[in-house]
């Protein structure tokens, strides 16, 4: 019961990080930009619209949404947020935010057009390199819980120093991977509709309605998700107790808008030039495991 609760609070509050987001983004480019809930009023919008599907589309492009978001719930509810007590091991969510990319990915290619077939390869090349950069920013701290269960590894991040050279490190590795993954500046647009810039947007745009809204909320949760997994394991104090709910939404907020900061702040980068910046994030990681079993904390 607590997950599908955790799950339906992720789902509510989803759309409001995008808001968030957006609305940070806006400001520091001298712009009044969205209201927070506008992405509430995009979804509703949709789901009052009707689906239009391409002439020789299947039943898989029809399931792609569905699967999508699923999968990113299961992950989503996986996740201790309120109580270090609770949570799977790690490797179910990623797993899960694999799986939902593949389901996307296909409905896109059953589309038939050359367009969504284009975004659909952008779209896994870099999932195969932000999946195994994502598993190895976690490296370290399950080298020092000397397990991937959940629990072990808040006590580890609990267990180091505030300041400590691992847990920096570690935060500019996921931090990187957050970007890559949400599909921020500088490696994808999520704004833009020009051909040689789309890889997400590229893959969704035969879809229409009720479809395209489960295809948005999905993305919205797998960033919230992707969001307290940050806070999770690298901020993990304040977990529990009668503040735990406030210094939850504190750590998401510092998050969402270090995100709205980092897109503002920097530029498109050419596609050929995505995994140069992954490869950054992997050596912080395998460097923060370097320093781990060194010694240096």
């Amino acid at each position: 019961m607590a997950s599908v609760l955790q799950v339906v609070l992720l789902l509510a509050l989803a759309p409001l990080a995008q808001g968030i987001v957006q609305s940070v983004k806006a400001r520091l480019q001298g712009r009044r930009g969205p209201l927070p809930w506008q992405p509430y009023n995009v979804a509703l919008k949709l789901l009052r619209r009707q689906a239009v599907w391409p002439q020789n589309s299947t039943a898989v492009m029809r399931a792609a949404p569905f699967v999508q978001l699923a999968a990113i719930a299961i992950a989503a509810a996986s996740l201790p947020l309120l109580s270090a007590g609770g949570g799977a091991e790690i490797l179910l969510p990623l797993f899960a935010l694999a799986l939902g990319r593949f389901a996307l990915g296909l409905g896109a290619l059953d589309t038939g057009t050359p367009f969504a077939g284009l975004g659909s390869s952008r779209e896994m090349t870099v999932g195969a390199l932000v999946e195994p950069v994502l598993l190895a920013s976690l490296l370290p701290w399950t080298v020092i819980a000397g397990s991937t269960a959940w629990p072990a590894l808040v006590q580890a991040s609990l267990s180091m120093g505030v300041f400590s050279v691992v847990r920096l490190t570690t935060l500019a590795a996921v931090f990187l991977v957050l970007v890559a993954e949400t599909g921020r500046l500088p490696v994808d647009n999520p704004d833009t509709h020009l051909e040689l810039t789309m890889i997400h947007e590229a893959m969704v745009l035969e879809y229409a309605g009720p479809p395209l809204a489960l295809i948005f909320w999905g993305a919205w949760l797998k960033q919230i998700f992707l969001v307290a997994l940050v806070a999770v394991l690298v901020f993990p104090w304040g977990l529990a107790g009668p503040l735990g709910l406030l210094a939850t939404a504190a750590k998401w907020l510092l998050v969402l808008a270090a995100l709205g900061v980092a897109e503002s702040l920097t530029a498109k980068m050419r596609y050929l030039r995505v995994p140069v910046y992954l490869a950054t994030s992997l050596a912080l990681s395998l460097s923060a495991l370097a320093l781990q079993a060194a010694g240096v904390h």
